[in-house]
């Protein structure tokens, strides 16, 4: 479903990614761990061409490799979603009109239609009794919940999630983890970058682990969190858990 090869980024002299392969397939959890600089969201920026990526760098999505064009990004990112650490949602609009904004603009759904995949959206979520509510009304972990039910609103493949839980307070980081392991369990292709390790324990179908723009280490998460052959990733790990 996405092939990653020598993918490369530089902001100025800094080189952020050296050089990043990754393949995921179909149906597959795929959580990327590592500190804080090592390039995993940018990683997922290249993905979605948030960032371009340097030269030689090449993006496969099912099988077709997306090019710079305006057509190629456009088909990408209707088939790729996005949720991000924070939570992007259009203040002035309610949270039903929030999800049903991609499908009308877009996707040029009816607006009664929009509106019925909306209020599915939102209790697939647990909030269809927010419907008519503002973002300013909700928590933060609630306003993170409208936000994946609206990048669900474009039916996309694959889901990237940013860090998705690093800027709730503590006790609201469960609703959120658990709508995605939600889907997890449903079969959604998801590239997850995250700080959770119980979620890459008990969701990911492969763990891996970037330090210094690279993927030092994958494995099943039995393997990375059981037993990381290398020693940048035992010492990143022992801090952790």
């Amino acid at each position: 479903m996405i092939l990653l090869e020598n993918i490369t980024k530089n902001f100025g002299k800094l080189k952020v990614l050296k050089g990043v392969d990754l393949r995921v397939d179909e149906g597959e959890v795929v959580v990327i761990i590592g500190p804080s600089g090592s390039g995993k969201s940018t990683l997922l920026r290249c993905i979605n061409f948030l960032e371009t990526a340097g030269k030689g760098s090449r993006i496969s999505i099912d099988g077709k490799i997306v090019h710079r064009q305006k057509n190629d990004i456009n088909m990408l990112r209707k088939n790729v979603g996005m949720v991000f650490q924070h939570f992007n949602l259009f203040p002035h609009m309610t949270v039903l009109q929030n999800v049903m904004v991609g499908p009308k603009q877009v996707l040029h759904m009816k607006k009664e239609e929009a509106q019925k995949l909306g209020i599915e959206l939102l209790e697939k979520v647990g909030l269809a009794d927010k419907h008519n509510a503002y973002p300013q009304m909700l928590s933060g972990g609630q306003k993170q919940r409208v936000a994946i039910a609206r990048a669900l609103s474009m039916n996309p493949q694959i889901m990237l999630f940013d860090e998705p839980t690093s800027a709730l307070d503590p006790e609201l980081v469960g609703e959120v983890i658990g709508v995605m392991a939600d889907l997890a369990k449903e079969g959604m292709t998801m590239i997850v970058v995250t700080h959770e390790m119980w979620f890459a324990k008990e969701a990911a179908d492969r763990v891996c682990v970037m330090d210094d723009g690279l993927i030092i280490e994958e494995g099943t998460p039995e393997q990375i969190f059981e037993d990381p052959q290398t020693e940048r990733a035992k010492q990143f790990l022992q801090m952790l858990l």
